[in-house]
């Protein structure tokens, strides 16, 4: 009898779910890659949720408030970071920098009134001379933050003398002033850190007295002011020990500070100059402005410049050294009398003299 060989047939069953599995999850690649269950391929040009490919893409820039400070032909414009969070600390929408929306609800277990208010906004008070205080909030990182450089608040780099830096470092908040008019004036920085609006001829209009920033506890701020282009000057504030990064001694991130900075906006400089006769011989009483007493060399400055326009014959170098001599200790005085007769003997000497130097 002839044996007869039987083959195998194929087992349907395995076939046909290998075809269903293959066709529901997806059958491998050439490359030896299976694709992700349910995962769409990429398209060229739908955004993803992702990071964005450039990593030189900077974020996007603050909410800025402004407000426009004017004092008699003096026009500037004060730009101020605002967020929902002091410093452009993540708001209720997880936005670094940006307001939340109105329905957006507070976290009622962690959040801290101290650091999740709005800061102030920018106010101005008008003041009996003409001038204005301005006030206005600022949000800081808390000291710690590792900072990016080593420069102060005011743009100087510290223990260097006459070199800035225009770099604000990561403990550094940033509010900015552009001057409108006079169109074709300029900023120039003082000594003090006061600002000194200038025309054309390079004449004292008026200016900003040095900006000064608290705490709401009161405590005093490191805070400054950059010239950074002819019109346009940078108040700065800086955490207070805020280590540079890199260094030892760094620490974990604070949270934000709010901080109050004030300065005093004025243009007008002498209230009255009156000529008399005083120790024997012609004196000129000048009567100074409460914003020229109190803004410092900015006020000094323009007042001086706004009295030799009025009184030409006070423009002499003995009558500038007992003006300042005023300025410098004399500010309460009802008046300061300055005599064009006394001896030319420098500032030094006047100021050793109490401003009345006689040989």
């Amino acid at each position: 009898m002839t044996s007869t060989v039987r083959r195998p047939r194929p087992r349907l069953a395995l076939v046909g779910a290998a075809l269903v599995a293959c066709l529901l999850v997806g059958c491998t690649g050439p490359d030896g890659a299976a694709p992700a269950p349910g995962s769409p391929a990429p398209s060229a040009g739908v955004p993803s949720d992702g990071p964005p490919d450039d990593p030189d893409l900077e974020p996007a820039a603050p909410a800025m408030t402004t407000r426009t400070l004017t004092a008699d032909g003096i026009e500037l414009l004060l730009s101020v970071p605002v967020g929902a969070a002091p410093g452009g600390a993540a708001g209720a929408d997880g936005d670094a920098g940006e307001p939340a929306a109105a329905g957006d609800a507070a976290d009622p277990a962690g959040a801290d009134p101290a650091t999740s208010a709005p800061v102030a906004p920018v106010t101005v008070t008008p003041d009996e001379d003409g001038s204005s205080r301005v006030s206005f909030g600022l949000a800081i990182p808390g000291a710690g933050t590792g900072a990016a450089s080593d420069s102060s608040a005011d743009g100087a780099t510290t223990g260097t003398t006459g070199t800035t830096d225009s770099t604000a470092d990561d403990s550094t908040t940033t509010a900015t002033l552009e001057l409108v008019s006079p169109a074709d004036g300029s900023l120039l920085r003082n000594g003090d850190g006061s600002i000194s609006v200038l025309d054309a001829a390079g004449t004292p209009l008026g200016g900003l007295s040095a900006p000064e920033a608290t705490e709401p506890s009161g405590s005093a701020v490191r805070a400054g002011v950059l010239v950074v282009a002819p019109t346009r000057a940078e108040v700065r504030v800086k955490a207070v020990g805020a280590t540079p990064s890199g260094t030892a001694g760094t620490t974990a991130s604070a949270p934000p500070e709010d901080v109050t900075v004030t300065t005093w906006l004025g243009a007008q400089g002498v209230r009255s100059a009156t000529w008399g006769n005083r120790e024997g011989g012609r004196s000129l009483a000048v009567d100074p402005t409460p914003w020229a007493r109190q803004s410092g060399l900015v006020g000094e400055e323009t007042a001086w410049a706004q009295l030799v326009a009025s009184e030409p014959e006070a423009d002499s170098s003995t009558m500038r050294d007992q003006f300042d001599c005023h300025a410098l200790g004399a500010t309460d005085k009802k008046t300061w009398n300055l005599e064009p007769w006394r001896p030319d003997v420098g500032f030094l000497a006047t100021a050793a003299a109490r401003c009345n130097p006689t040989d």
